[in-house]
């Protein structure tokens, strides 16, 4: 403070030992002399902004290659997508395999996992639209499987909604359980895929598997109700050595009847004509199934439908 009254007292004596007009002008002086070293810095910080504005202006629109520092510089926020999967749809799998297969395989950026147990995956968009597209090929896939029923003769009939949010299925007689495990993991993918789809959206899937004998509803999954139902099915799936295996398309079969004869008819109902009868032991090549009949060659070349519960399995050493 006293230095700043010593520099005012000088400047007070310089001025007064002059001329009013020279004491206002020597004033003036001084005071522009001050004011003009802050002019220089401005205008030239000035400049600097204007020329970044020119360069991500003409940039932005293409008409000149941004450098990379101010590209990054002006560049928005990358949008990343957050999906929040149950951990149910991984049954069997513990967080570190469930996360170390979405990041190295998928291309997931992270994941972790809340206070609920759901998994949280962290995403660009176009990891989200290739996770969607993967999905959706992999469903058409098992649906193609089931439909062509050489991988999954335990179902007859599928039908489902181009959304795969309603699946309706028919299982095969006596093979009721192989259908309640490929039901399930047709659902839990269906499931999957409707989080991927639709992010945070309310999910909604349905199916229903029917009894290809009866008629009747043997099992009907709904979700978000039966999630840990259809994740035990998965784990612990139930026994099929308890079941009866229907033969498949080229399988011999031969007529089990004892002293009785077997019918072959047109079709696959007792309502058909009878166009052949064949006695016990009579070989036959099996061409396809529905329900509880079989679809068969008969040694000579005849073509018809006998009842299953008549035949057995054909082992050419016995």
């Amino acid at each position: 403070m006293d230095n700043f009254n010593k520099h005012r007292e000088k400047f007070e004596e310089k001025a007064d030992n002059k001329t009013p007009y020279q004491s206002r002008k020597y004033k003036m002086d001084v005071l522009d002399e001050k004011g003009n070293r802050w002019v220089l810095p401005i205008v030239l910080f000035l400049l600097v902004i204007a020329g970044a504005g020119a360069i991500w202006f003409l940039g932005s629109r293409n008409l000149i290659g941004m450098p990379g520092w101010i590209e990054g510089f002006f560049a928005p926020e990358e949008e990343r997508i957050v999906i929040r999967l149950p951990e149910a749809l991984f049954p069997g799998q513990g967080f570190a395999e469930i996360s170390t297969r979405a990041i190295e395989e998928q291309g997931v950026e992270n994941v972790s996992q809340d206070e609920d147990g759901n998994l949280i995956y962290s995403m660009s968009p176009e990891t989200k639209e290739r996770l969607l597209e993967e999905t959706d090929s992999k469903l058409q896939e098992t649906l193609s499987a089931i439909n062509d029923r050489q991988e999954h003769p335990e179902i007859t009939r599928i039908s489902y909604d181009s959304s795969y949010k309603d699946f309706y299925l028919v299982a095969n007689q006596g093979q009721a359980n192989r259908a309640l495990v490929t039901a399930s993991e047709l659902f839990m993918l269906a499931v999957y895929y409707q989080y991927i789809n639709t992010e945070d959206l309310v999910r909604e899937v349905s199916m229903q598997i029917e009894d290809g004998e009866t008629g009747d509803i043997m099992e009907q999954f709904e979700y978000p109700d039966d999630l840990n139902q259809v994740a035990t099915i998965i784990v612990a799936p139930p026994d099929f050595a308890e079941e009866p295996t229907t033969p498949q398309p080229g399988d011999k079969v031969v007529v089990s009847t004892g002293p009785d004869n077997l019918n072959l008819r047109n079709g696959p109902e007792i309502t058909y004509l009878i166009i052949d009868i064949l006695s016990s032991g009579t070989v036959l090549e099996v061409k396809g199934s529905e329900g509880v009949w079989l679809e068969v060659i008969t040694p000579d070349g005849t073509e018809g439908w006998v009842h299953g519960d008549f035949v057995e399995p054909y082992n050419e050493e016995d």
